[in-house]
């Protein structure tokens, strides 16, 4: 009865281990999207990813001047690749630099981190719609406690 039990417990272990671990998503909707975050002393960092494979990447240091490049890019089992970097013409204008090199990286939880120097922290990115989701989710909550303390 004993190896009845764990042949049972084994096989229910082997269909259940796939709904566990899905399948690296390779598509690129994974990413694709507008993303957004900050980093240190103000900075605001700003990608949009399209499915095509193509995206922007927009850096403020602070000063309201932009860092800006076009970029190719790749899903590669859930990690973002960056296959290719055209910075952006410098514009006086627009008040546009050109950014010549970055790393992008797949953090926690559907988060990039974006840098672009040594000197920078870098940016910690989510994406614009998860965001909203959250703070939706906490203006109700907010909302909820003061409705509470009302009612005292």
């Amino acid at each position: 009865m004993r190896y009845f039990i764990g042949f049972i417990m084994f096989f229910a272990w082997l269909v259940t281990a796939d709904a566990l671990t899905p399948l690296p998503d390779n598509s690129p909707s994974f990413f694709s999207g507008e993303w957004a975050g900050t980093g240190e002393q103000g900075t605001y960092c700003y990608l949009n990813l399209s499915a095509d494979g193509w995206g922007w990447v927009l850096i403020d240091g602070g000063a309201g001047d932009w860092l800006g490049a076009r970029m190719q890019w790749r899903n590669r089992q859930q990690a973002l690749q960056v296959e290719k970097i055209i910075p952006l013409p410098t514009s006086t204008q627009l008040r546009v630099m050109p950014l010549g090199k970055f790393v992008l990286g797949s953090g926690f939880n559907q988060s990039l981190m974006l840098t672009w120097n040594e000197q920078s922290g870098g940016c910690q990115l989510q994406k614009i719609e998860t965001t909203a989701r959250h703070l939706i989710r906490a203006r109700s909550a907010i909302e909820s406690l003061l409705q509470r303390e009302r009612m005292r």
